[in-house]
């Protein structure tokens, strides 16, 4: 064997060796801008949002825009997700789909009413169907996301909180893993349902909302008088009525209760009731009924009672023992 012989076997042998040993080497990638994407597994937890958005086709569509890779969508009905390629960078889906962005991307989805979302970063979200009760979008994982929303839209944001505005934009961030930073960048105000609270965010205003292992979905029995869109932010356990009264709400209850909200957790007696200042909508709720807190009629117990018999009560008469002024006199004429 010659020394050009030699030479082809020694540049040939580590081609071969990379073939066999399914190296890298032998391969050529055809895309080179962008980059191919690559799965993120575990980035979409189902259950966090089970029985909120359902994985069903809904009557509503969105367009979804992707404008940096890498991006994936699962249509609704489905149970895998596949990427959007830099040739094929919108798709329209149905309510019930998911949207999923990772470190690097950036995706807009709009709505026929106007209404839009742009989010970037380690992102998703379900697309709602509000027809079926559901909110517009819902935040599954969050790091920063543009909202800007119509009247009727309600988002539901990271931890389980629902915020609504009929203008936007509204920034969302978040700060880190216990603190959603939400700043409204509109002109008109913006409404957050936190727990038990209702928060109205002015313009150029901002708030942290802290991330909580309870969730921060809105209490059901937070109650509104039915008159307005304030609502009340009390919990209650058991049966409960509110009656408006001059400057405030006034709750009674109507048996076994339990209060929460304000920080604090009292229960009541029968007859007992609060009062909550400082609520416009308690001028039009119901006037609280007449003789609410006049003491009922009494308990009759179980087994009858037999009053014990009363003692009669001795008279003490004061016996004045100084002489008379008569007797005095005679003692005197008998001296």
């Amino acid at each position: 064997m010659n020394q050009t012989q030699r030479r082809r076997v020694t540049f040939f042998l580590p081609l071969l060796a990379a073939c066999v040993a399914d190296s890298r080497w032998p391969r050529i990638e055809t895309q080179q801008w962008p980059a191919p994407m690559q799965d993120v597994p575990g980035a979409f937890e189902s259950s966090s949002l089970q029985g909120v958005v359902l994985n069903e086709p809904g009557f509503e569509e969105v367009l979804v825009l992707r404008y940096g890779d890498p991006v994936q969508v699962r249509p609704a009905g489905e149970t895998a997700s596949y990427p959007l390629p830099f040739h094929d960078k919108e798709v329209q889906l149905k309510a019930g789909s998911l949207v999923l962005c990772s470190p690097g991307g950036k995706v807009e989805i709009l709505w026929a009413g106007g209404t839009s979302i742009v989010f970037s970063g380690r992102t998703t979200g379900l697309v709602g169907s509000p027809s079926r009760g559901e909110p517009t979008f819902a935040f599954v994982e969050l790091e920063s996301a543009i909202l800007d929303l119509r009247y009727g839209d309600q988002v539901r944001l990271l931890g389980g909180a629902l915020i609504s505005a009929e203008v936007g934009p509204l920034a969302l961030e978040r700060l880190n893993s216990n603190i959603m930073r939400i700043e409204n960048q509109s002109k008109a105000d913006a409404r957050i349902m936190f727990r038990e609270a209702d928060v109205h965010l002015g313009p150029g205003e901002e708030i942290h909302l802290p991330l909580l292992s309870a969730g921060g979905d809105p209490w059901t029995g937070a109650f509104d008088d039915g008159s307005t869109s304030d609502a009340i932010p009390l919990n209650w356990e058991g049966d409960a009525h509110v009656f408006g009264e001059a400057g405030g709400v006034r709750v009674v209850p109507g048996g076994d209760n339990e209060f929460r909200g304000l920080g604090l957790r009292m229960q009541l007696d029968a007859g007992e009731s609060f009062l909550l200042h400082g609520y416009t909508a308690a001028g039009r709720a119901a006037p609280a009924p007449e003789g609410w807190n006049e003491p009922g009629a009494p308990v009759k117990p179980d087994v009858d009672v037999v009053p014990e018999p009363e003692l009669e009560s001795e008279v003490w008469v004061p016996v004045d023992t100084a002489p008379s002024g008569g007797e005095q006199a005679s003692a005197g004429g008998g001296a």
